[in-house]
């Protein structure tokens, strides 16, 4: 459906096109009265549409409603001229949330201070699946362990990082990838 202003530009179109006035009135739907209105303000409406964009630049989470009360004006005449501008409140944007736990480790300033391990899955040609426990220093990125086993247990994890404790030191931290979450946990001396 049109509003009465755009009926009246479509008017001005069909009557330049050589279509009588009267018939395109009827064609539009529209009063041959309302078609020859001319706007009674239409500097004070200039004037208040001007205040209505900065206000709005200034506030721009007031919808039309506190709009009318902030600039104290009437609300049917703001909501007017609030859908002619085109004017509206912006989309919130939803917060971004964090998965897992919120411990930030730092980097691995030197060799042996962070370990992380994690699994990898593989399948053989006839079908049985391997799975391998990768231990990584993170600084160095040297490759400290790889233990292969049809299945690997928790004592299994202990033991190898107990083993390796042994050979290379105690470090600073382990971590662990446990897919979404994130684990670490600092090694006690």
């Amino acid at each position: 459906m049109m509003t009465s202003a755009g009926r009246r530009e479509a008017l001005e179109v069909l009557t330049r096109r050589g279509l009588s006035q009267r018939k395109a009135c009827r064609y539009l739907d529209l009063s041959r009265r309302a078609a020859g209105y001319q706007l009674l303000q239409p500097e004070k409406d200039r004037s208040l549409t001007q205040q209505l964009i900065a206000a709005s630049q200034e506030v721009p989470r007031f919808g039309y409603r506190r709009m009318s009360a902030w600039l104290a004006l009437g609300e049917s005449r703001v909501r007017g001229l609030w859908s002619a501008l085109k004017l509206g409140i912006p989309r919130k944007r939803p917060r971004r949330r964090r998965c897992g736990n919120d411990i930030r480790l730092p980097g691995a300033t030197k060799p042996n201070s962070v370990w992380s391990y994690d699994f990898v899955h593989d399948q053989m040609v006839d079908g049985r699946s391997l799975k391998m426990l990768c231990v990584i220093d993170e600084y160095t990125r040297e490759c400290l362990a790889i233990e292969v086993a049809a299945s690997l247990r928790s004592q299994d994890v202990i033991l190898t990082l107990s083993r390796l404790m042994r050979l290379h030191g105690k470090p600073a931290y382990v971590r662990s990838d446990n897919g979404a979450e994130f684990t670490a946990a600092k090694v006690m001396r």
